[in-house]
This record gives structure tokens, sequence and C-alpha cells, in this order.
């Protein structure tokens, strides 16, 4: 009897050090709380066609200011405020094809003037105590604002700059945009060493298997491995693309806000040109993003 009794002792022991050891992912936001966060993401791509290889960089910096203006039990309400946003687009074949600072107007510029109305314009988003988001406001205000900015009249052309400023600025695309930054925590407690898996979809659909890391010194650590998929059409060239993508997230433990995140992803396929006949363009894209908290 005493040696079950010890045995019981011993195995309630480890019980309770593996509840212990479980915890609790999630943002715990304060309401009026204020995030600076910093976006830099530079993208290759490259295509080869009867031997020619032609190379294109994109280079697109951001700085954003998530305000924490409602809390419940639910999940959290922000205003995301615009503050600067910069893109650099360089062809080996064409030279620099834009090369434009959003907070540096420059007067007549097309691109100037659409970039620099996004200055200041503030959106509207719901996020889950997981940080996926359920709703992304004034996307839709936004592109009709640059369109505005730009000047253009003729609706053909209008038309073609909406449906292409609709991809990555409207509420939906920034819904999805910002889900890269802010949904990577699990619905259960973890331990270290545990996954979880979540997806993402979008012009960017990928299978996502997270690892917890480590949580100490308050930070948590966690590891992001996935499977993506790019399908894209747009001007007459329709891009079919997969491959793999691997991340490195660092977050405060107590606010469950990013301090760090560094996401690189490789991804294969093929681009079609309905002026080329449809002719298959091997086309290969390597990217990397850094998501960056910086200091108030």
């Amino acid at each position: 009897m005493k040696y079950n009794r010890k045995s019981a002792l011993i195995v309630s022991f480890f019980m309770v050090l593996a509840l212990q050891a479980q915890t609790s992912l999630k943002y715990n936001l304060k309401e009026g709380t204020i995030f600076k966060v910093r976006q830099e993401a530079k993208q290759l791509i490259t295509q080869q066609l009867e031997g020619n290889k032609h190379e294109m960089t994109n280079d697109l910096t951001g700085l954003y200011d998530f305000k924490v203006v409602g809390v419940d039990d639910k999940g959290y309400d922000l205003i995301l405020i615009f503050q600067d946003f910069a893109l650099k687009s360089n062809s080996s074949i064409q030279g620099v094809l834009m090369d434009v600072k959003a907070t540096e107007l420059v007067e007549g510029d097309i691109m100037s003037e659409m970039f620099h109305s996004l200055i200041g314009h503030e959106l509207a988003m719901r996020m889950n105590s997981n940080g996926s988001v359920v709703s992304v406001e004034g996307g839709d205000e936004l592109i009709n604002k640059m369109i505005s900015a730009a000047g253009i009249e003729d609706e053909f052309t209008t038309n073609l700059m909406r449906k292409s400023l609709d991809k990555e600025f409207s509420s939906n695309g920034l819904a999805k945009s910002f889900e890269q930054m802010t949904f990577f925590y699990p619905d259960t407690e973890v331990a270290v060493g545990d996954t979880w898996e979540n997806t993402y979809s979008g012009k960017l659909s990928s299978n996502n298997t997270f690892k917890l890391e480590k949580a100490e010194n308050n930070t948590t650590s966690i590891t992001g491995t996935a499977a993506i998929v790019m399908n894209t059409e747009e001007s007459g060239a329709i891009m079919s693309l997969s491959g793999s993508q691997e991340s490195a997230i660092q977050a405060n433990t107590t606010t469950g806000f990013i301090q760090k995140i560094m996401i690189s992803s490789l991804a294969e396929g093929n681009t079609k040109m309905s002026q080329m006949g449809n002719v298959e363009i091997p086309t290969t894209i390597e990217s990397t993003i850094t998501y960056e908290l910086l200091e108030n």
C-alpha cells in the first residue's frame, strides 16, 4: 500500500507539472494602447523565356499604427492608420518601373499622388483573440480615395485601376494581408514543443503548421512551416505557383502582440500571357517579409 500511495503521489506530481507547462497563447490587449509596426518586403520574380532570363524586384516598406479602441470577451476592435508606404519595382529589361514614397509627394506624378493619399487613412479592424481577422472596414473608401487622387476620369482606365488596387487595398484584401502578421495562435492551450495548424486564404493561400519553441523572459518564440499556393490573374497574365514558406515569430508574452516576424518563401510554376497565345513561362518567386514592433 505504501508503494502504491507513493506511486500515486509521483504520478499526481508529474500531472501537476504537465498542467503547469500548458499555456494559453492569445492576445491580451488593453484599450488605448498603440502599436507601431514597420513592414519590409523584398520579392524577386524570375522568368525564363526562350533561353532568356527576366528578373523583377519589388521592395516594399510600410509603417502602420494599430490602436486598440475596443475590448470584449471575443476579441478586439482596432484602428489601423497608414503612416508611410513605399514601393520600388525594377526590371532587368525595362529598368525602374516604379519608385514612390507616400510621404514624399511629387506634384503631377500620378503614382505619387495615389500613394500619398494613403497617409493618415484609418481602417477599422476586428480581430479575434487568436489573431484571426474577422473584418476590415474602410478599404473600399481607400481605393476611391487613391483613384480620385490620381485624377483619372476615363471610365475604362478607372475600372482597370480599381480592379488592380482591389487585390491589395480592398477591405477583404487588407484583412487577408494583415492576418499574416496576427494569426498564429492556437485555439487550445499548448506546451513547449507542441504544434498546431491554421490556414490563410486569398491571393496567397497557405496551410500552416506552427510550433511553440519556447516562452521565457516575456518572449514567446514560435516557428512555422507552410505549403503555399499562389494564383493570380492580372492584365492578361495568369500566374499559378506553389511552394513552401518558413516563419520565425517573436511575440510579447504579456500582450501577445508581435515583437518581430520573419517570413521567407519560395514558389515555382508558370505564367500564361494571353497576348503570347497562353504560352507557359517558367516563373519563380522568392520573397522575404519582416514585421517589427517599433518603440513609441
